[in-house]
């Protein structure tokens, strides 16, 4: 269900502390779906473990209930630096929240949404 790319797994394996364990959690859900976030944890006895490239995935079976195929990414580049957490489709469709998605001029994939640009405003994009 959850796959750690390459560069995520190396970036985990360097920061991984002693004693703790990545924790993947229901961060909110809303009009895309529910968001997961990562942190440095402590392993509860009732956790799930996804295991991917190396890397152990914790999580409470309250927060993996709806949880899909997903994709733990790290990236370095002109958008930023850090986790992306997304579903599998995610990099190719961008934003399902933004009904102007296949036609907008922006990248909804990380939240860097510059409605000066593209044509249809802030109003009906879910993107924020």
């Amino acid at each position: 269900m959850i796959e750690v790319t390459d560069a995520a797994a190396d970036m985990i394996k360097r920061s991984i502390a002693k004693g703790k364990v990545i924790r993947m959690f229901l961060a909110a859900i809303d009009a895309t779906g529910a968001n997961y976030g990562l942190a440095l944890g402590d392993q509860e006895k009732d956790d799930m473990i996804f295991e991917s490239n190396g890397v152990k995935i914790f999580m409470s079976p309250q927060d993996a209930e709806l949880l899909g195929e997903t994709i733990v990414d790290y990236v370095n580049d002109d958008r930023g630096t850090g986790f992306i957490i997304r579903g599998p489709l995610d990099e190719e469709v961008g934003c399902a929240a933004c009904s102007n998605f296949d036609t907008c001029d922006h990248d909804h994939d990380h939240g860097s949404c510059d409605h000066d640009l593209c044509s249809h405003g802030d109003d009906d994009c879910g993107c924020s």
